[in-house]
């Protein structure tokens, strides 16, 4: 049965190119309702339904989320509606803040778990889910009419996203597995919203021996190719006992 007043919502961002991204989606409102009824007292979870904007019109999008079954752990279900909508699977998930403002959804009192999650839509195909209607990336600094506090829950989500690449590697997932340094700059000040100076970026960075010249260079590319650079997780575990302080 799911839980009426608790639903987890998952902020997924993709970085490409120069862009901080944030996949939002719509679900189709027939789909969505025949699932209900199959599954659900629906008489109870109408309500949840019947006024939800995003369902209403097609001007509206919303994060990718549900509300939690009553058996299920929220971590693991936050897993497994990011899988759902999205075919991927292993992404970088954090539960990153509760959301429990009473007024937050008009109609009903519903507290909402948030989650961010990191991946590059470059080297990724998306397969939807069956009660999808439409998903697509928006550039975060151009998102489109959203319903209820997504927005707010998008914005918190960046916020704590910009702290936890400062101390800890985890921008890495935004990355392919080869990247060149301008990449890895360029990422970093995309999501932290400010310019890094080259020389003291790259010379903080390679001072990290987790950071791996591969061999290869850029390939295909207009422009003098680029040296290419992996992230070692396993160096970098066996550094972080041994006692590495992380900072960008």
């Amino acid at each position: 049965m799911l839980l009426r007043n608790i639903s987890v919502d998952c902020v997924i961002f993709g970085f490409e190119g120069e862009k901080l991204n944030v996949l939002l989606w719509q679900a189709d409102p027939r789909l969505l309702m025949q699932t209900l009824r199959e599954n659900e007292d629906y008489e109870q979870l109408r309500i949840l339904y019947d006024s939800h904007p995003s369902l209403q019109t097609d001007s509206t999008w919303g994060l990718i989320g549900a509300h939690a079954p009553e058996e299920s752990d929220l971590d693991e279900y936050a897993q497994e509606i990011t899988t759902g909508c999205t075919g991927l699977t292993n992404v970088y998930l954090k539960q990153f803040h509760t959301f429990g403002d009473s007024r937050r959804v008009p109609y009903y009192r519903v507290i909402t778990v948030g989650y961010y999650a990191l991946i590059n839509p470059r080297y990724h195909n998306l397969h939807t889910s069956t009660l999808t209607r439409r998903m697509q990336w928006f550039d975060i600094n151009h998102l489109p009419p959203l319903c209820f506090d997504h927005r707010e829950i998008i914005i918190t989500a960046l916020e704590h996203l910009r702290e936890n690449v400062q101390y800890h590697p985890v921008g890495f997932h935004l990355l392919p597995e080869y990247f060149t340094l301008t990449e890895l700059q360029t990422m970093y000040e995309v999501i932290l919203g400010e310019k890094l100076d080259i020389r003291n970026f790259r010379k903080k960075i390679q001072k990290m021996d987790f950071l791996l010249e591969t061999g290869e260079k850029q390939k295909n590319v207009p422009h003098r190719a680029a040296r290419l650079y992996r992230f070692d997780r396993q160096n970098y575990d066996r550094q972080l006992k041994e006692g590495l302080t992380f900072r960008i």
